[in-house]
């Protein structure tokens, strides 16, 4: 019998990506930034159509572990605030996978990788095979025969799958060594200055010939690494050091969760929809009557039909060439990204080209049944 697979989002890596990847017009109805959340059902549903897992749990920042703190007082100093445009999504992010019933895992005091580190080991241990979704690099160290990592590459679908191999064709080095890499090139985007002059071919090769960071510290001191390298590892022992502790994802946070009793979970369409219709979303799925689990293509049909469109609302740029940059039906703003495969123009009239009979038309037709007559408005410019 074949594994189950589980998939562990970092929600605040894949939040910010979407957020810069899309444009801060997208909007709901009432007037909320939606670029952040659209983006991030858009890869949920991404991830869900070509990995299929078996279950997915979302995991959230909530501050940074002292022991980071203690050893680099710069880490992570230098970002710049949270935009309020993407903060506020937070909020509603979470709310909607709770309406989702998709679990949400935070801590205080502890970073989302830490979360996914100690999941990827429980899963491991569980017998599960474990996706890691997240932008992070330093994450790589958590890759194994069980454990890969999955980042996006192009815009916000386009994803990669990393392994073991993957993982040493790309850095030289296996997912172990990792935080030893981290520790002697450092990572800019975290604040981690590692040792000065050493990059990445020159820390891949380090690690190469001596495997470990130690190692590679102790043949500094003995002279074996020539030029202004050795002298900089033999100067910079004490960041190299602080740097790899700092890069180093704790794998034992105490967080109350087992992935061998996550899948996908219930959720009623029309509580979802409900969710973007107001100005906060939707409370915990268990107010609403359930129904019996789904199927994963149920899901992301359901998903793809209720949140798209209400998350997008309305599209706040100057129309496009086709001159239809969003179509209003009964009161509610469809982006034309989102129609032109499901609506073709026939004689004046929008008609819908989705068979009625599918997953799609009748999850729509569950929620906003205005929505799915015969035919849409002729006109398909903004209003």
């Amino acid at each position: 019998m074949p594994q189950r697979t589980i998939a562990v989002i970092d929600g605040n890596s894949l939040m910010h990506r979407a957020f810069h990847a899309l444009p801060e017009t997208m909007t709901a109805p009432d007037g909320r930034p939606t670029n952040a959340a659209f983006g991030f059902l858009q890869m949920l549903i991404k991830l869900v159509q070509d990995l299929k897992p078996y279950g997915v749990v979302v995991a959230f920042d909530r501050g940074k572990p002292a022991f980071r703190i203690e050893a680099l007082a710069q880490y992570k100093i230098h970002r710049p605030p949270t935009a309020d445009a993407l903060r506020s999504q937070f909020p509603m992010m979470k709310e909607l996978l709770g309406a989702l019933d998709v679990p949400v895992v935070e801590l205080d005091g502890w970073e989302g990788d830490d979360i996914l580190g100690t999941l990827a080991r429980r899963g491991e241990a569980a017998g599960l095979e474990v996706l890691l979704v997240t932008g992070d690099r330093d994450a790589f160290q958590l890759v194994s025969d069980h454990v890969k990592v999955v980042t996006t590459r192009k815009g916000i679908t386009d994803i990669t799958v990393y392994g073991p191999l993957e993982v040493e064709e790309r850095y030289g080095i296996t997912p172990a060594q990792v935080p030893d890499y981290l520790g002697l090139k450092g990572d800019t985007s975290d604040n981690i200055p590692g040792v000065p002059g050493v990059g990445e071919k020159t820390a891949a090769k380090l690690l190469q010939q001596y495997g470990t960071l130690e190692a590679v510290l102790t043949a500094a001191k003995a002279g074996e690494v020539p030029g202004k390298v050795g002298a900089n590892l033999v100067e910079h022992e004490g960041a190299a050091l602080a740097s790899r502790t700092v890069a180093t994802i704790v794998c034992d946070v105490p967080v109350a969760i087992e992935l061998d009793t996550v899948r996908f979970g219930v959720f009623e369409l029309a509580m979802v929809a409900e969710a973007f219709a107001t100005p906060r979303c939707a409370p915990a799925a268990s107010r609403h009557p359930r129904r019996g689990r789904p199927s994963r293509l149920q899901w992301m049909s359901e998903l793809s039909a209720t949140c798209i469109p209400a998350c997008v609302g309305v599209m706040r740029r100057p129309p496009s060439r086709s001159g239809c940059p969003a179509i209003r039906i009964s009161g509610w703003e469809w982006p034309w990204a989102c129609l032109r495969r499901r609506c073709s123009l026939t004689q004046g009239t929008w008609r819908w080209r989705v068979p009625k009979e599918s997953l799609w038309f009748r999850a729509m037709a569950s929620t906003r049944p205005s929505l799915c007559c015969s035919s849409m408005p002729s006109s398909p410019r903004e209003t």
